[in-house]
């Protein structure tokens, strides 16, 4: 865990958590430090659209899934009848 004092550090530790890689971290810390926040904003939201496309996809995957499990409990069901 990155020392509360060290800005930079927090920062960095934040964005890694956040699923950034190292040199994409390098990018947004040069940003903040050349004041570019409306740049490093859109990276950002750029990373944020990535994560919910993902989030989105993995939802579509457990829908499916679930649908097969419902139609599979029903055919076993007729089966045993």
């Amino acid at each position: 865990m990155a020392n509360a004092t060290d800005k930079t550090a927090v920062i960095r530790e934040n964005l890694s958590d956040a699923g950034f890689c190292a040199d994409s971290i390098d990018r947004c810390v040069q940003m903040l430090d050349e004041k570019r926040y409306s740049d490093l904003e859109k990276l950002l939201a750029v990373h944020r659209r990535a994560l919910l496309d993902h989030i989105h996809s993995y939802t579509a995957q457990l829908d499916c899934l679930d649908y097969f499990i419902y139609t599979l409990k029903k055919m076993m069901e007729v089966s045993e009848s």
